[in-house]
């Protein structure tokens, strides 16, 4: 299963740069995850405003990435 991984820096500086992995959705192929992970990563972001959406890409087997933190 796919899960999306954005990659996020604190808005204030810019800087701290991580990535997080999105849990709430799994998919089955990489196509429909990179489809949903713009509009997923970007409501995540807007709930999230410390920090600054960089990119988003989809992996498998992302369990070592954490999830990301509430704001």
């Amino acid at each position: 299963m796919f899960e999306i991984i954005m990659m996020v820096c604190l808005a204030a500086t810019g800087e701290q740069c991580r990535e997080f992995r999105l849990t709430d959705m799994q998919y089955e192929d990489a196509a429909t995850c990179i489809r949903d992970s713009h509009l997923k990563a970007s409501n995540w972001q807007s709930e999230n405003v410390k920090f600054t959406l960089i990119g988003t890409r989809c992996a498998k087997n992302a369990i070592k990435i954490p999830e990301p933190p509430k704001s």
